[in-house]
């Protein structure tokens, strides 16, 4: 395993966790304004812990609904709730190490389908068997690799 794989391993381990909060639902309101409601805080209490203005908390909590906040500000807004802010990204299916592999595959199989398409020209096309062979054998060489090409 050379030093890209582990990397991938290594985020996936990190990714984890955090996989079955995929499927969670997000506060309407957003988090700030849930955990203050749920605090029986008001805005004005929460701005006073933040040093700003219940105006300023009421616009943050617009701002994180309206999926504009910065990590910055959700972090200080966590920090006066006695909160951690925790975020994460994750792939939409399967682990990272999925997702690189359906990539290299997809990739491969262009390869060959192009250089098929080229040796076709040539009456030279190789048969099914042999070309699903080569794309598993490319798709495992960028997967080891963890190619840069798979992103192009």
């Amino acid at each position: 395993m050379n030093a890209k794989n582990l990397e991938v391993n290594s985020l996936s381990q990190k990714i984890a966790p955090f996989e079955e909060l995929k499927s969670s639902q997000l506060p309407p309101s957003g988090w700030v304004a849930a955990i203050r409601s749920a605090l029986n805080m008001t805005m004005a209490q929460l701005g006073r812990k933040m040093g700003i203005s219940r105006q300023a908390v009421s616009q943050l909590e617009a701002r994180e609904a309206a999926g504009s906040i910065s990590l910055q500000n959700l972090r200080e807004a966590a920090e006066a709730l006695d909160m951690h802010l925790v975020y994460a990204i994750v792939p939409k299916d399967g682990t990272l190490e999925d997702y690189v592999e359906k990539r290299a595959k997809a990739l491969a199989h262009e390869i060959i389908s192009s250089a098929n398409q080229q040796m076709s020209l040539e009456n030279q096309m190789v048969n099914e068997e042999r070309a699903a062979y080569m794309v598993k054998e490319i798709a495992s060489e960028l997967v080891r690799k963890v190619d840069r090409k798979l992103w192009d």
